[in-house]
């Protein structure tokens, strides 16, 4: 009888040290599954299922529907044209010859409005550089020199530049003869809230 009360005693202590071993097993990982991405602080999250914008065009229809929260519907992306920049053509007034032509564009984007600007068209002989300025920062200067005494358009991509609404935008042109002429063509794509008319 005493034998029997041993190994039940024995069995007993065995399964409660067993119990107490499995409580205490660390969970284990789970394979396959992907780390969680936090974002940074400060930073706009972007929902899954939603592609990364990359180009200029679909950074700037990602931005207006942050700021003004509405769907792509809801927007209308169309061609870069001057009014968009507070001109009536892309004529600029180069007055200054030898120099920069400071603010030839300046003005503030649009409430409700988003400019990316890709490239130059050039017609003319005068301008030789532009310097774009947005907000209080120099954010590009590239040279637009064609040919001495030919005038042909001559195009050049660039560094995308977006500017979002409410922002200032202040192009300077260096010219290396004065002219009222000087087709400096600014080119790419704006993004507003669908029926929003240029002033």
């Amino acid at each position: 009888m005493a034998k029997n009360n041993n190994t039940i005693l024995i069995l007993g202590i065995a399964g409660a040290i067993a119990l107490f071993l499995l409580m205490k097993k660390k969970e284990e990982p789970v394979v396959g599954r992907a780390p969680m991405a936090v974002a940074p602080v400060g930073a706009q999250a972007i929902a899954p299922g939603i592609a990364v914008p990359t180009t200029c065009r679909e950074k700037a229809i990602f931005l207006a529907q942050q700021q003004l929260g509405l769907p792509e519907s809801e927007l209308t992306v169309r061609s870069l044209i001057p009014q968009d920049l507070g001109l009536t053509t892309w004529s600029l007034n180069l007055a200054n010859a030898g120099a920069w032509n400071n603010g030839v564009i300046n003005t503030t984007i649009a409430d409700n409005r988003f400019c990316c600007i890709t490239g130059v068209s050039y017609t003319g002989t005068a301008a030789e550089s532009v310097r774009v300025r947005v907000g209080a920062s120099t954010v590009a200067q590239f040279s637009i020199e064609m040919v001495p005494g030919i005038t042909t358009t001559s195009h050049i991509d660039i560094t995308p530049i977006l500017a979002q609404q409410n922002l200032p935008v202040i192009v300077d042109v260096y010219a290396s003869a004065i002219s009222a002429t000087d087709n400096v063509i600014l080119e790419g794509v704006t993004v507003e809230r669908r029926g929003l008319l240029l002033a």
